[in-house]
């Protein structure tokens, strides 16, 4: 399996990490090797993961000519991330977070909703979005808040009115996202008949990570487990063959709307048995074939006026 992920180093110096063959592997420094090897010293350096897939080289098999390439030259040992990492967000600016709302049947029935006859879109802000190992900030006068753990999609060249037949040629890979949901903030917003963008989009409430494995490596994006613990009890228990729309009609439906761009994220939605997070509380969310993304609730100041 060959997951990319963003760190940053003990300097505080952003690169690029690859885990190839079971081995985490300094991408940025790989790569600077493979130009000078390969390339002619040609091309951009590769500090951040976006990148890569604007350049459209986010492949399983780029990482494996690049890794052989090497070794037929090198030792690739002293390109080794030894030790833990500090991860960063794996996509740095996407231009839109799109999420899908209600779009597992226990889901809508847990919160009283009807399902939907046609996916139910909205978004979070791309500054909402934090780091794998990253706190969730609860501002203490918020009400209640809820996590979501659900499978998100990396878009991987532009595109509109894309059909679900040719979905496959625009998604660079998978990874995490938990849609984390000032709950009682949404309800109150629903009810004035408001969007939800405020109570989705507070700041660190879009948890993300940490690695981003290319579309090619996952067998079958729609027979993935979702598992959601907070404090090792299980909450959420899922699979992404429940979702009512499944991911290629969910591209394809966007992108009738809206130009779909190198780095956009897609939410796909979120399996039953969501619930309340408090200070202090661990959050892990494992996705099959992708890994795990973990963070910690923290309390935090008051925000909202009083008037």
């Amino acid at each position: 399996m060959t997951r990319v992920f963003s760190y940053l180093d003990n300097q505080n110096q952003p690169f690029v990490g690859v885990e190839w063959q079971g081995k985490r592997y300094n991408f940025t420094l790989a790569w600077a090797l493979y130009k000078q090897i390969s390339l002619n010293n040609q091309g951009p350096d590769f500090q951040f993961v976006q990148m890569i897939i604007e350049m459209d080289l986010f492949h399983a098999e780029t990482f494996d000519e690049l890794f052989d390439t090497l070794k037929q030259y090198r030792s690739i040992s002293d390109l080794l991330i030894r030790g833990p990492v500090q991860f960063k967000a794996p996509i740095e600016r996407p231009q839109k977070i799109v999420c899908v709302g209600r779009n597992y049947r226990e889901h809508a029935a847990e919160l009283n909703n009807p399902v939907p006859d046609e996916p139910i879109l909205f978004a979070k802000s791309p500054s909402s979005m934090v780091a794998s190992g990253g706190m969730i900030r609860v501002p203490s006068d918020i009400g209640k808040v809820h996590h979501e753990g659900e499978l998100a999609v990396i878009i991987g060249k532009s595109g509109y009115q894309i059909k679900a037949s040719q979905v496959s040629e625009y998604i660079a890979g998978y990874t995490i996202l938990n849609d984390v949901t000032a709950r009682d903030l949404q309800q109150k917003d629903k009810q004035k008949g408001l969007p939800w963008f405020r109570a989705k989009s507070l700041d660190t409430f879009c948890p993300i990570g940490p690695y981003v494995v290319p579309a090619n490596a996952i067998a079958d994006p729609q027979n993935l487990g979702i598992r959601v613990t907070v404090n090792d009890e299980v909450r959420q228990d899922g699979n992404t063959r429940d979702m009512i729309t499944p991911i290629t009609e969910l591209v394809a439906y966007i992108s009738r709307y809206m130009t779909l761009t190198e780095g956009d994220i897609i939410a796909t939605g979120t399996p039953a048995g969501v619930s309340t997070l408090a200070s202090g509380d661990l959050i892990k969310i494992e996705i099959d074939e992708i890994g795990t993304l973990e963070n910690n609730v923290l309390a935090a100041p008051p925000i909202l006026s009083k008037k």
